[in-house]
C-alpha cells in the first residue's frame, strides 16, 4: 500500500515527519474522517470498516448492501486513480 501511497505522492518514506507517511492506521482514519465528514451513516461505516458491534440493539438494526453500497460509491472521492 505505501508504495501506490507513495506512487500518488501521499507517503515520503525519507522524510522523519509522521506526516509525511501513509500507513495502514492512517488510511484507516482517512477513510473514516472522509466518510463522516461527508455524512455516510456511523452504521454504514461500522460495516465497512469491519468493526464489531457495540452495542445490543445493532443485532437487530440490518444494513441493506444495495443502500451501502450506494452511500459508499456517493460518498468516495475520486482520487483521479
Amino acid at each position: 500500500m505505501q508504495m501506490h501511497a507513495a506512487g500518488v505522492g501521499l507517503h515520503n518514506p525519507k522524510s522523519e515527519r509522521i506526516e509525511d507517511h501513509f500507513t495502514p492506521h492512517c488510511c484507516r482514519h482517512w477513510f473514516t474522517t472522509h466518510l463522516r465528514r461527508a455524512g455516510m451513516d456511523r452504521e454504514f461505516i461500522t460495516v465497512l470498516r469491519g468493526d464489531a458491534r457495540k452495542d445490543s440493539m445493532s443485532v437487530y438494526d440490518h444494513v441493506d448492501r444495495e443502500e451501502l453500497r450506494n452511500s459508499y460509491l456517493a460518498k468516495m472521492p475520486r482520487l483521479g486513480i
